[in-house]
């Protein structure tokens, strides 16, 4: 066996041994997996160089860990705040209600399973017996638009009156809707909250409780948080959740392995599937439908399609299934950047370091160099300004204080 096969040999070998996500778990070699580990010492150096609040980056290829970045002195055990890629985690939970029986199915209208105690009326009953979950998780249900997409008067105010409501779901069910659900689309924070309805009163606990057992529990999950709970016990549908970037790139491995995780099965293929199959377009312009299931999808320069858990000021979770990757990046980007920083991220450095499907000969000089790199930007300046608000701080602490779901007090409180 020459020298090459012997590295090559080598290196499947080690790839068998861990895939890097095991709590202490280093990432495992990038030639291993296919991929050069000085296009990741390019990348590591860009993003010394370019000083943007990015807080971590990871990448992942074939369900194995091969880069894992952090500024500001963080950690693996710090939690960041995921703006809307709590969406795409909340879309996860509907479909494994399906899976499970608790919810009928996408086509099942709202009040299938909402109680008619939680509408205002007879005709707000009546209005919303035409919405179904597949219209809530693309973004056409609801009329209600808020900041900071929208920052009229209106949309202010009804942003602090959903933000302070007892019980938010109530709010959302008293807003208009879309001209033409099912086809229209308006993104907003306020439809999520019937996702979170549905499977809260599906499943009789919090959208977080049901996360536990069903995804974060089984996939070790650690230092978790869904923040910004009502005092019904509703979780926030639109933002909130705090994730290690760890458990991001899990989370989109998962989606990447058909909703299978070391070999167990969390989500049934056929809602992966369905996840990953954009109906609705966010642009009436749009050549192609891009969005659908509370899932983006992006048509990459190369690599094949990106499907994209995509939240605010930098927060993302970018599964590219033609190449096996999973790229995860968290930041508190406010200058209207992020997404031009996570494009060039993805196209110019991570897409083009992979080199084939089968590994590469490992270069010690290169691994060394890149390790020293990620522990300079590591412990480099912080990204962190004085100007960062509470929730975008990495932290390994709890933020926020949790009270349980009360799924039926609303409807006693009405029948007396």
């Amino acid at each position: 066996m020459d020298g090459a096969a012997v590295t090559a040999h080598q290196a499947v070998a080690d790839a068998a041994r861990s895939d890097g996500f095991s709590h202490g778990a280093d990432a495992v070699a990038p030639e291993n997996e296919g991929l050069d580990s000085n296009a990741l010492i390019a990348l590591t150096e860009w993003i010394r160089d370019h000083r943007a609040p990015i807080f971590s980056v990871l990448v992942s290829r074939n369900g194995r860990l091969v880069y894992e970045l952090y500024t500001s002195s963080l950690t693996r055990e710090h939690a960041h705040y995921q703006m809307s890629v709590t969406k795409s985690v909340l879309s996860a939970l509907v479909g494994v209600a399906i899976d499970r029986g608790l919810l009928t199915g996408p086509d099942a209208s709202v009040t299938e399973t909402l109680p008619r105690a939680l509408f205002a009326s007879d005709a707000d009953f009546a209005r919303f017996r035409p919405v179904t979950i597949h219209h809530v998780l693309g973004m056409s249900a609801l009329d209600a638009p808020d900041p900071p997409r929208v920052t009229t008067p209106e949309a202010i105010e009804r942003h602090r009156r959903f933000r302070t409501a007892p019980n938010r779901l109530r709010v959302a069910l008293a807003q208009p809707l879309l001209e033409s659900p099912g086809r229209a689309y308006q993104y907003n924070d306020v439809t999520p909250t019937l996702a979170v309805g549905v499977v809260q009163y599906a499943t009789a606990t919090t959208a977080l409780e049901f996360a536990e057992q069903s995804l974060f529990q089984p996939m070790a999950f650690r230092n978790y948080e869904w923040m910004h709970q009502d005092p019904a016990g509703l979780d926030l549908g639109g933002f909130g959740l705090r994730l290690r970037p760890i458990d991001m790139q899990k989370f989109g491995v998962l989606y990447l392995n058909g909703g299978r995780w070391r070999g167990r099965s969390l989500i049934s293929g056929g809602w992966i599937q369905r996840s990953f199959s954009p109906w609705n377009r966010s642009r009436p312009q749009a050549a192609d439908p891009d969005y659908g299931w509370f899932w983006w999808r992006s048509a990459r320069r190369s690599g094949g399609a990106a499907h994209i858990a995509n939240g605010w000021k930098g927060q993302r979770i970018a599964v590219l299934p033609r190449l096996g990757l999973v790229v995860t990046m968290t930041a508190c980007i406010e200058d209207g950047s992020a997404d031009a920083v996570f494009n060039e991220l993805l196209d110019r450095f991570v897409v083009p370091s992979a080199r084939g499907d089968r590994p590469l000969r490992r270069d010690p000089a290169a691994e060394a160099r890149l390790a020293r790199l990620r522990e300079e930007v590591r412990t480099g300046p912080s990204r962190v300004s004085p100007q960062t608000e509470t929730r975008m701080i990495p932290s390994i602490q709890t933020k926020d204080r949790r009270v349980p779901f009360r799924p039926y007090e609303d409807v006693k409180l009405k029948a007396n």
